[in-house]
């Protein structure tokens, strides 16, 4: 397993599928207690199987927002009409916005298409990094 790999299972098992499976405890009114153990489970694995399938992208996404990050900007634009810039749209927004470590906007281009902006928080994903024992150097591929 990479470093991609490596962070964003972290993050689901952290962040992601913490918050999902207590949002599920939450809403669970009438469920028996191993009921909500089993779909809690179930969560946390298509949060698992979801980090597989974008960790490419995640990747690809952090280094184009960290090379924007060190050319002076604060933030990318990724448009969702090209496959590549909406896959990385969909893993940083899942796994960095989602859990407070980016922000994001969106402005529509055309009906349902849209312009993504996100801007990584690089001080606070460095910290969820080394908690989670990762390089993010290495991830970054700064060298």
């Amino acid at each position: 397993m990479d470093e991609a790999q490596r962070l964003l299972h972290y993050l689901a098992e952290h962040y992601t599928g913490r918050e999902e499976a207590k949002d599920l405890e939450r809403s669970s009114a009438g469920l028996e207690e191993h009921e909500i153990a089993a779909e809690q489970r179930r969560v946390m694995r298509r949060e698992h199987q979801l980090a597989e399938k974008l960790a490419r992208a995640f990747q690809r996404g952090l280094r184009r927002a960290y090379a924007a990050y060190l050319a002076g900007g604060n933030a990318i634009t990724l448009d969702d009409r090209k496959r590549d810039e909406n896959e990385m749209a969909e893993a940083l927004i899942h796994f960095l916005v989602g859990t407070g470590l980016a922000k994001s906007t969106t402005r529509e281009t055309e009906p349902l298409h849209y312009l993504y902006i996100i801007a990584v928080d690089w001080d606070a994903l460095a910290r969820v990094a080394r908690e989670a024992q990762i390089d993010l150097a290495a991830l970054l591929e700064v060298h």
